[in-house]
């Protein structure tokens, strides 16, 4: 970098730690497809194959010569061609999901960015510090809000619900109503967009933003309720069963037959000795059974891709730069972050 730019130019720290945060979390899943089941499938299908191999050179059983390994080699081609297109798949859905976190948040600033333009209606000086309060109050509202908004859309993220919304984003007034109606309704990020719907409708109705403005934060808030219906419609998607069922099952048929296949048509000759052929089984076998079950596994990410979302995603980072910008957007020095880092 030249020295011109380093006087003008910053790291953006906020952004290198997001990334930090999010290569940590993803290092933590390195792994995460060499499950127990993975394991276990592995071992089993590695001593099956190895047995059928001792079988084999001890007592010498007689294999047709019309056994051949290209059946299973060809259906090995095809599984994993579905096994592929599967992991795919549930890559797609997971950053669709990423997609609709973005786009709710994006919708949460421009409504902060556009609450700019509400502005006090100035008649008489004794309304004047009236209007001036009342316009105050309306952006400490609407960021207080809109930070709810976010939370109780990761909560959905995560499968879980709001009981009682957080010290820092608690209503000044009416605190027990406030949190009461969260706690019964089934959607709470829904009515809490209500809530931010009825504060513009009262800024329009006080004559404080004009009806072509109203129009354009109404349009904001409906893209609220879109985005979290389309991350509501990727949670409860049916996982797609017939072809998971049919996956798992061919998956395993051809892994426990791999080892077999190993040993009748290529190990068990006399070209190798016993020790030496049944490594070379075993190690073989154990190859092509992790390789097979942990695709199987790494696909699994199409049933719950909003689970792997959350698992990726810093959402706790992301609400606090997210207040952060809401905070500063509004142009109003009275407004707090209310989720600020940790």
């Amino acid at each position: 970098m030249t020295p011109l730019l380093d006087e003008v130019v910053l790291s953006d720290s906020s952004l290198q730690a997001n990334k930090v945060t999010m290569s940590s979390k993803a290092s933590k899943l390195y792994l995460a497809w060499l499950t127990p089941d993975v394991l276990l499938q592995t071992g089993a299908s590695t001593i099956l194959g190895a047995a059928v191999y001792l079988g084999h050179s001890y007592f010498a059983f007689t294999i047709s010569e019309g056994v051949s390994a290209r059946p299973h080699l060809v259906t090995g081609i095809i599984l994993g061609m579905l096994l592929v297109a599967r992991v795919v798949l549930g890559i797609t859905r997971m950053y669709a999901g990423v997609q609709q976190v973005q786009a709710f948040a994006k919708s949460c600033r421009s409504l902060a960015v556009l609450s700019v333009s509400v502005t006090e209606t100035l008649t008489i000086s004794a309304a004047a510090e009236v209007e001036k309060k009342a316009t105050t109050r309306f952006r400490y509202e609407l960021v207080r809000l809109l930070n709810l908004a976010f939370f109780c859309y990761t909560l959905m993220l995560q499968g879980m619900k709001l009981a009682v919304p957080p010290s820092s984003l608690r209503a000044t007034e009416d605190t027990k109503l406030e949190a009461e109606i969260l706690s019964a309704v089934e959607n709470p990020a829904v009515m809490v967009t209500k809530m931010v719907a009825n504060l513009l409708e009262q800024q329009r109705s006080a004559k404080r933003i004009s009806n072509e403005l109203a129009a354009v934060l109404a349009e904001k808030v409906c893209d609220l309720i879109d985005t979290y219906h389309a991350s509501l419609a990727v949670a409860l998607a049916p996982s797609p069963v017939a072809l998971t069922s049919f996956t798992y099952f061919f998956t395993t048929a051809w892994a426990y037959t791999a080892g077999v296949t190993l040993a009748m048509s290529e190990l068990g000759d006399n070209t190798y000795t016993a020790g030496a052929g049944l490594a070379l089984t075993v190690t073989y076998t154990a190859f092509l059974s992790l390789f097979t079950f942990g695709l199987y596994e790494a696909g699994n990410v199409v049933e719950a891709p909003l689970k792997a979302v959350t698992e990726l995603l810093s959402t706790e980072d992301l609400m606090s730069s997210l207040s952060d910008d809401l905070a500063s957007l509004v142009d109003d020095p009275t407004v707090p972050v209310f989720l600020p880092k940790k």
